[in-house]
C-alpha cells in the first residue's frame, strides 16, 4: 500500500534539492520559521490518517442500527437495578 503523504514529502525533497533560486529558497524559510511548530501536530495527525485507512470498511461491517438498540436495550435490562 502506498503512503501518499510519504510520497508528497519525497517529491518535495527531490524538488528542494534541485532548487537554485534564492527567492524561492528564501520564502521556504521564511514558511518554515511561520510554521516550525505545526510539525508536531501535524505528523501526528497524518500518522492517525493512515493508522484508520481501513475506517470505511469497518464501519460498512459494523452493527446495523436497529441491532443495535436491541444489544442495547437488552444490556439495559441485564443491569441490577435497585428497586
Amino acid at each position: 500500500m502506498e503512503n501518499p503523504i510519504l510520497e508528497a514529502k519525497t517529491d518535495l525533497i527531490k524538488w528542494i534539492s534541485n532548487l537554485d533560486d534564492l527567492e524561492v529558497l528564501s520564502e521556504l524559510i521564511n514558511f518554515k520559521e511561520k510554521n516550525k511548530f505545526a510539525d508536531c501536530f501535524e505528523e501526528s495527525r497524518a500518522e492517525y490518517i493512515l493508522q484508520d485507512e481501513d475506517f470505511d470498511e469497518r464501519f460498512a461491517k459494523g452493527i446495523p442500527h436497529d441491532e443495535m438498540r436491541k444489544r442495547t436495550s437488552t444490556f439495559i435490562s441485564s443491569l441490577p437495578w435497585k428497586k
